[in-house]
């Protein structure tokens, strides 16, 4: 998918964000941070040449993904954990019986530190787009 694609993405999930609720709509907020991220991720790596525009990563592989090529450079670590925090609510969140304002308050935090980095990398992609 192409950079700006993403972007459209992203800009329609964090619309559906910001009408939601933690408590009331933790499960959707957890998925909606998730792919969200996702988008973000595989933009930024578009953009950084790790990943082509026709390759897309999925989101349940966005962890190993990043450790392996270090496609963050030093702060790969990071932005892999953080997907992979919000990964590993899904499960019991989203699929199973959870219902929980904490899990979407931590989905919540790994998701704004992952949009700063991201947006970082994407200045001036979001800029072009939003001076359109």
């Amino acid at each position: 998918m192409k950079i700006d694609s993403h972007l459209r993405k992203i800009e329609r999930f964090q619309k559906t964000i910001s009408k939601l609720d933690l408590k009331e709509d933790s499960e959707t907020l957890i998925e909606d941070f998730m792919l969200t991220s996702a988008h973000y991720v595989n933009a930024a790596m578009h953009k950084m040449g790790h990943v082509k525009e026709d390759n897309d990563i999925k989101h349940n592989k966005l962890f190993g993904f990043i450790k392996k090529e270090k496609a963050f450079g030093n702060i790969s670590e990071e932005v892999a954990n953080l997907i992979g925090i919000i990964e590993q609510l899904r499960p019991s969140y989203v699929y199973g019986k959870g219902e929980d304002t904490e899990a979407a308050k931590r989905a919540k935090m790994a998701f704004e530190r992952i949009r700063k980095i991201c947006t970082e990398v994407l200045k001036d992609e979001i800029e072009s787009k939003n001076s359109n």
